[in-house]
């Protein structure tokens, strides 16, 4: 009997055809790596197969893997706004003024992924990917080149070029790219917002939006009806795409070197976007895999990722606002951002002894690359040797080293700043009432607003836009068919706007009573309505910033490094006895308590419950009267630091006299920046310069600042703590003998 041979059938399902080149990515401190691309275009014409089952096959990573079984270092992409594809490049495209030319936009940059077996997850290696020249007479040509990844019956993606009269293959004629869309996923590395242009167009013609991940965006482009669509030359509307395949990348590499797909897709990325306007500092700062801080900052966020919300405080991803545009957060479900987080690890590491009292932090951060400070803190010496340690610079560093710091950095930061996030009263407040909101949301089953608050950072924005938007065309008498389907649509968008805002303010009033939860006299607390103004005021103006959060974390750290160093053994028993000190001030448990926090933060009050409440804004014995008048940047953190240095009370002996050091130098800046400040306004009073304010005059400056100081220091009942004689000599008030001309001015700290 014969030997019967089965041939295998290709895997591969998706042809198209068009060019292919190269061209490197890699960086100084990285290995270079080819990636072999192919051009092609994808249009509206639905004569040309390959043009529908492209569009078939193309989505936005939002809507191809689940958020929540990526890690934090596959996510890459910003959100897409919505709001701006459908009211800015939509109408670029089908433009009624200019039916007869062809519109142009840059190329659609799409890597080629391959996916794990059994999950919707990327993998970070290709199969083996093996290039041959096979004999086929096709085309008039009888050789071939052939690149293909994986085995037949399984693999990826396969290039095949013609191979002409010089023996080489052909990049421009005749190539086609055959793909497995089983095996591999097309992710979008450039170019989203034009991609989802055409695919809303596609989708809308098609009726394809019923899937479950598309579903919460199809409202932002109800007004493009088929109708509307159909009326334009269709067959003109091209876009170019470039699919992008890394084959040096393979099973083969593995071990070889510090590269994976996800790794060059995001240096893909980044290489596209670093002068791209729309690309936010966060997001780039998220991708940056040449700088040690932020691989540290995305370990932090992994493990946020990762966690079980039900574990500690309720943190989750979605209260870390992704995409900032400035340092105050945007979201109402964030507590904190990348630019806060990152701030903080900077500051924690590369702080070089130059933090004095409570004067703002002084200096360019980013420019600070040697490391040494950090490598130092982080007593990794013996794990990368000695060599590798005098070589890593913030900037220079292999994966391996960064594998190992970033191991150190969790064990010794990372875990700090999860907890204080976690289980700092205040946040966990809010942590919780997202939650709450969440399971509200769900059982509701209110996709629209859930989508705006939860899956997707600067949602609720490009909704606005776009219901503005649309509201202006229909306004202005843009669209010429479906005008009632258009209105029907904008006061669809009008109850959603109404829904989004009850949750938020739901929100707000979920977190203000969670707050207060702990408060045994909640008879007190009658007015909600002042309430959530008043926690919400805590919270924009005090407890989500920047300079806040710094001090919580780089505060303590730095007199903890000042005793101990990087001696670990004391860090966690320390820590939570400073947090618990923390959260027994700032976690109100009755109503006067509850006034004592505004009137450190925000300024005195006055009345027996909030029917009540009477504050005197930036009063004389509050933070902002005593400690600090000006703006709260960033770098004013220090600040921040000596607000709560009186309210820690370590009882590590060693730790609580250098604590008590610092306190004294803090205190007399505070006194002599206040001090200067009453002079200063007694001058204006009366019209003169500081300069020749008599001796009453500056004593009676001397006794104002002393007295607001002193009732300053009544909420943290440590006023028995300072004296007038101590701060009479740090200034130098002058006895009668004195000469008054001679006594140093101050200048505000």
């Amino acid at each position: 009997m014969p030997e019967i041979f089965l041939e295998i059938d290709s895997a591969l399902n998706l042809t198209l055809k068009g060019s292919i080149g190269t061209f490197n990515v890699g960086s100084n401190n990285r290995e270079s790596l080819e990636v072999k691309y192919f051009l092609t275009h994808v249009g509206l014409n639905f004569s040309v197969g390959s043009d529908e089952n492209l569009l078939k096959e193309l989505a936005p990573v939002r809507e191809i893997f689940n958020p929540e079984q990526l890690s934090f270092n596959e996510i890459m992409q910003r959100d897409i706004d919505d709001a701006r594809v459908s009211n800015e490049l939509i109408p670029y495209i089908l433009d009624n003024k200019t039916t007869d030319l062809i519109k142009f936009f840059p190329p659609i940059v799409v890597i080629v992924l391959p996916v794990k077996d059994g999950e919707n997850t990327p993998d970070t290696l290709y199969p083996k990917v093996v290039s041959e020249d096979v004999e086929k007479n096709k085309s008039n040509v009888e050789k071939w080149r052939v690149t293909r990844a994986g085995e037949v019956g399984s693999e990826v993606f396969e290039f095949e070029q013609p191979i002409l009269n010089n023996n080489k293959a052909d990049q421009h004629d005749l190539v086609a790219l055959r793909l497995n869309t089983s095996k591999s996923k097309l992710v979008i590395v450039d170019g989203q917002h034009r991609a989802m242009a055409l695919l809303a167009l596609y989708r809308n013609l098609k009726d394809q939006w019923s899937d479950a991940k598309r579903q919460p965006y199809a409202k932002f482009y109800e007004e493009w009806t088929p109708n509307f669509i159909r009326s334009f030359n269709l067959e003109e509307v091209k876009l170019p795409i470039i699919m992008c395949t890394v084959p040096t990348l393979d099973e083969s590499y593995a071990g070889q070197g510090d590269y994976n797909l996800i790794k060059a897709a995001r240096s893909i990325f980044l290489t596209l976007n670093k002068t791209a306007r729309k690309v936010s500092r966060t997001r780039n700062i998220l991708l940056n895999d040449n700088d040690l801080i932020s691989s540290f900052m995305r370990e932090t966020l992994s493990k946020v990722k990762n966690s079980d919300v039900r574990a500690e405080g309720g943190l989750s991803i979605h209260n870390v606002e992704l995409d900032q545009e400035k340092q105050k957060l945007n979201s109402p479900i964030a507590v904190t951002g990348v630019s806060h987080i990152y701030y903080i690890v900077e500051h924690l590491l590369l702080e070089s002894g130059d933090l004095n009292g409570i004067t703002a932090r002084s200096g360019r951060f980013s420019t600070r690359t040697s490391f040494s400070d950090a490598l130092e803190r982080l007593n990794c010496q013996d794990a990368l040797g000695t060599e590798v340690y005098n070589k890593t610079k913030r900037d220079s560093f292999t994966d391996d080293v960064a594998e190992k710091l970033g191991d150190e950095y969790q064990d010794f930061y990372g875990q700090y700043i999860i907890r204080i996030l976690n289980k700092f009263i205040p946040f966990l407040s809010h942590n919780q009432a997202t939650l709450n909101l969440k399971e509200s949301l769900n059982t509701s089953s209110d996709i629209a607003v859930e989508s705006m608050l939860f899956s997707g950072q600067g949602a609720i924005q490009v909704f606005h836009d776009h219901r503005k938007n649309l509201k202006d065309k229909l306004s202005n008498r843009y669209f010429v068919t479906d005008v009632p389907r258009i209105n029907a649509i904008v006061n669809e968008l009008d109850k959603t706007e109404r829904r989004l805002n009850l949750n938020v303010q739901d929100l707000h009033k979920e977190r203000a009573n969670i707050y207060i939860e702990k408060c045994n006299d909640r008879n007190k607390f009658n007015n909600n309505e002042v309430l959530i103004s008043n926690v919400n005021k805590l919270y924009n103006d005090f407890y989500t910033t920047v300079a806040f959060q710094s001090s919580l974390i780089c505060g303590f750290f730095h007199e903890y490094e000042k005793v101990f160093k990087n001696n670990r053994e004391e860090l966690g028993v320390i820590f939570d006895e400073y947090l618990g000190q923390l959260n027994n001030f700032f976690c109100p448990t009755s109503f006067s308590e509850f006034k004592k926090i505004l009137s450190v933060l925000i300024g005195h009050v006055e009345g027996a419950s909030l029917d009540d409440l009477n504050i005197s804004l930036r009063s004389n014995d509050s933070f902002r009267g005593v400690v600090f008048t000006g703006e709260m940047q960033p770098d004013q953190w220090p600040k921040f630091k000596y607000l709560l240095m009186e309210i820690w009370k370590p009882t590590n002996h060693e730790l609580s006299e250098s604590l008590k050091e610092e306190l004294q130098i803090c205190r007399k800046q505070v006194f002599r920046s206040l001090y200067a400040r009453k002079k200063s306004l007694t001058a204006q009073g009366k019209n003169i310069s500081v300069e020749i304010l008599s001796e009453d005059d500056k004593s009676s400056a001397f006794e104002e600042a002393f007295n607001d100081y002193n009732s300053y220091l009544k909420y943290f009942s440590r006023a028995s703590e300072i004296t007038k004689s101590s701060f009479k000599t740090e200034i130098r008030m002058p006895d009668s003998n004195d000469d008054i001309d001679n006594i140093p001015e101050c200048v505000d700290i």
